[in-house]
């Protein structure tokens, strides 16, 4: 297997997970991190330096591939737009643990997912890009999501839903079947939800009720 060579945007606790989970997944060489916090330059993490701020990394780099760690969608989706619009040929590849159930004939990914251990996806699946699904979740039939979501562990998605872009689900939440999860909505940890969720809604508790919504 050739090995190649990839980048993690961001230092803190998640990129220290998806450091792990390359290593798990096997044939990438881990560059470093990048942070633009300028005092952890020449930090080592997990046997891997950090190499300095977003902005100089990249002003040098070429042909490389990149892991987003940052656990903000609106600040991966601005990283993300920034590294497209360089021209340097950076890739995003979906960053699959090799113990995820999926089934490749029905499951589709866009780029840049990051898929931990013990994720389960069915069937008849549509999976956005630059989404992260933390360990032991589950994504079942015929669910549709969109852009730069966080799932977080042991979340359960149940069939027929419509997820929208930036939706951050808590740990241990439940989503059941045949529902609509609006654009940039929060499930609190451990929440239920039993009804479609408008857009910008932080939803809390079992059932979940709304709490507010996001300005």
């Amino acid at each position: 297997m050739e090995t190649k060579n990839i980048v993690i945007v961001g230092a803190g606790g998640q990129a220290k997970n998806i450091s792990l989970l390359i290593e798990q997944i096997g044939g990438w060489k881990i560059q470093g991190f990048v942070d633009d916090d300028s005092e952890k330059k020449g930090m080592i993490i997990r046997g891997y330096p950090v190499l300095g701020t977003f902005d100089e990394v990249f002003s040098l780099l070429n042909h490389v591939a990149v892991a987003l760690a940052i656990g903000d969608s609106a600040i991966l989706e601005e990283k993300v737009r920034t590294l497209k619009s360089m021209d340097r040929n950076f890739n995003f590849p979906n960053l699959i643990h090799p113990n995820v159930e999926i089934d490749d004939n029905s499951v589709s990914l866009g780029e840049g997912n990051t898929i931990n251990s013990r994720v389960v996806f069915t069937t008849d699946i549509e999976i956005g890009s630059f989404n992260y699904f933390n360990r032991c979740c589950s994504v079942s039939h015929d669910t549709i999501m969109g852009d730069y979501c966080f799932v977080h562990a042991g979340v359960h998605l149940s069939g027929d839903l419509v997820v929208g872009d930036k939706v951050w689900f808590g740990v241990n939440s439940t989503i059941i079947d045949d529902l609509k999860i609006g654009d940039k909505v929060i499930i609190g940890a451990g929440a239920v939800v039993l009804k479609s969720v408008e857009d910008n809604a932080v939803m809390v508790g079992n059932p979940a009720r709304l709490l507010k919504y996001r300005e």
